[in-house]
């Protein structure tokens, strides 16, 4: 059984058209194996949706027994699950989206002869909410993605010269890669993540490009629509209202360093975010994360140290703090802008963060 999850907004659209396109191409694959589908219509969606598959998947491996669980998470529970999250209304989808729940299925029941898995189409984003709301506790399924652009800070981190599968045929034939995805713990709970964690500047710039309706916006809330003018707008804003702060690391519990100019602090798990290299060596299968601190007195720096990281140049500059932890530890002096895989979270100052080493049975 495949279960897919789908953002049909993602790329402007490419989502949806993704889906239409491996749907039509691999009718024969469907039909054989069996399918539900589940379109997300907000942020949250991807999350709940996993966390519900992956339980009924988890609950068929413990019984041994195959069941029809697509018709158990998508009939009448979906339903429910679908109104909880999105209301009655289905604002902004297309109306042949939704059917009995939100997708079609198969009518009869077959034994599996691939492995029940989740394969998510639309953005970081998207994987990002499958892979945190998925019970992983086993290991026991693989996730399949399917990135709306060739370019995807995910998948060009783990394949140069990524090429979208042109079929799912050829996307299930690929080799299945142990990745390991991170986790991010203080006040208000934990996330997991699969590329980056920001905390200042940088952050700071993503709350105020969302709060501008810029281009990464939903069209209808679009002020500033070059995605380069409203980075650059938001860019020069923050670098402003940028406040050093002091605060310290402690690096899998023994080393702590100490840092009395703090602008911001980028964790990643794959190099890339948002057009920078941030986190250039970041490997995303060598089971540590990697942190690129930036502390200095002088604000302006920022302009060049963010000009070389685009190229990945930017680790041997003044200011510029490089390091690689299996867990760390953050305590900063007060409250900064806080993101985990691009999405805002508010503010923290003080965070728990570790990987989780070859966690992730993934095809891409």
């Amino acid at each position: 059984m495949v279960f897919f999850i789908v953002n049909p907004r993602a790329g402007q659209g490419m989502g949806l058209r993704l889906w239409e396109k491996m749907k039509e191409e691999g009718k024969s694959l469907l039909g054989e194996e069996g399918f539900s589908v589940f379109f997300t219509e907000k942020q949250g969606d991807a999350r709940l949706f996993a966390r519900e598959i992956t339980r009924e998947i988890n609950k068929e491996i413990h019984s041994g027994v195959h069941k029809e669980i697509h018709k158990e998470i998508s009939g009448e529970y979906h339903k429910e699950i679908h109104k909880e999250i999105a209301g009655e209304n289905h604002k902004g989808i297309p109306k042949e989206l939704h059917g009995e729940y939100s997708g079609e299925r198969n009518r009869e029941a077959k034994a599996v002869s691939i492995e029940d898995r989740i394969c998510v189409i639309g953005g970081t984003g998207t994987l990002n909410e499958v892979i945190d709301g998925a019970m992983l506790d086993n290991n026991s399924f693989p996730i399949s993605f399917l990135p709306v652009h060739r370019d995807n800070d995910f998948a060009r981190a783990l394949q140069k010269g990524y090429k979208i599968p042109e079929s799912l045929s050829a996307l299930f034939a690929k080799e299945e890669r142990k990745v390991d995805y991170g986790i991010v713990e203080g006040e208000r709970g934990h996330r997991r993540f699969v590329v980056s964690v920001g905390l200042g500047f940088e952050a700071a710039i993503l709350q105020e490009l969302l709060s501008m309706g810029c281009s990464i916006c939903p069209k209808e809330k679009q002020r500033i629509r070059s995605k380069a003018l409203s980075y650059f707008y938001a860019f020069v804003k923050e670098l402003k209202r940028a406040k050093k702060i002091k605060g310290s690391i402690l690096l899998d519990g023994e080393e702590r360093v100490e840092f009395q100019h703090i602008l911001f602090l980028s964790i990643h798990n794959h190099p890339y975010e948002s057009g920078y290299a941030l986190g250039c060596g970041a490997s995303g299968e060598d089971g540590v994360l990697d942190l690129c601190l930036v502390s200095t007195k002088k604000k302006l720096r920022l302009l060049y140290i963010m000009f070389a990281a685009l190229f990945g140049k930017h680790k041997s500059l003044p200011g510029v703090h490089c390091y690689r932890f299996k867990k760390m530890d953050i305590h900063l002096e007060q409250e900064v802008a806080f993101h985990v895989d691009g999405e805002s979270l508010g503010k923290q100052k003080d965070l728990s963060i570790s990987c989780m080493p070859g966690r992730l049975r993934l095809q891409i």
